[in-house]
C-alpha cells in the first residue's frame, strides 16, 4: 500500500479541522457566548426586553488593548436560557414559543448591529450564543428605559442611581 503525500496532507487538514472545531464548542460550552469570554462582568446595572428578560451588565475588556479604543467600559447583555425555559414552563406555553421568541431576538440583534444612528445603541460585538446562553456587546448603558420608568424586575441589586427614578 502506498500512501502519497497529497492524501496524507489531506487526511490531517481534516482531522485537523475536526479537531479545532470540537475544542471550539467544548470551550465555548465550558465559557459561554464569545462576549462572555472576552469581557468581565462588573455589575448589573440593569435589565430589558421582553419581559425584562435581557440582564445588562456594566463591562470591561479583557484584552488591555481594546479598553484603549472607543469605550473604556461596555454594557454586555446577556440572556439566560435555562431561565427562560422555566419561565416558559410555569407560564405552560409550549417549547415552539420559545424558539419563536428566541429568533426574533436573532433577527432583531443582527439588524441592531446593522444599523447606524446616534439614537441607536451601538453594537460593539454582536450576538452570539450556545446552549444556555445568550450575549452581546454594546455601547455602555445606564439601565432601559423600563428600568427607568420603575420597572426593575430582573434586577439582583438595584442600583442606587435607580431607586427613586
Amino acid at each position: 500500500m502506498s500512501l502519497n503525500m497529497k492524501t496524507l496532507t489531506q487526511a490531517l487538514a481534516k482531522t485537523a479541522a475536526v479537531i479545532e472545531k470540537t475544542v471550539t464548542t467544548t470551550v465555548q460550552e465550558v465559557t459561554g457566548p464569545k462576549p462572555l469570554q472576552d469581557y468581565d462582568l462588573l455589575t448589573q446595572i440593569g435589565s430589558a426586553g421582553p419581559g425584562l428578560c435581557w440582564k445588562l451588565y456594566s463591562g470591561r475588556s479583557r484584552d488591555r488593548y481594546v479598553t484603549s479604543q472607543q469605550y473604556p467600559t461596555v454594557c454586555v447583555w446577556v440572556l439566560d436560557k435555562r431561565a427562560l425555559s422555566e419561565a416558559r414552563n410555569r407560564a405552560g406555553l409550549s417549547k415552539s414559543v420559545e424558539e419563536s421568541f428566541l429568533e426574533i431576538v436573532r433577527a432583531d440583534a443582527a439588524r441592531l448591529v446593522r444599523l447606524r444612528h446616534p439614537g441607536v445603541v451601538h453594537v460593539v460585538q454582536a450576538l452570539d450564543e450556545n446552549k444556555n446562553a445568550m450575549a452581546m456587546v454594546t455601547e455602555p448603558l445606564f439601565a432601559s428605559m423600563a428600568n427607568v420608568l420603575g420597572n426593575v424586575e430582573n434586577i439582583e441589586k438595584v442600583p442606587k442611581e435607580l431607586r427613586g427614578m
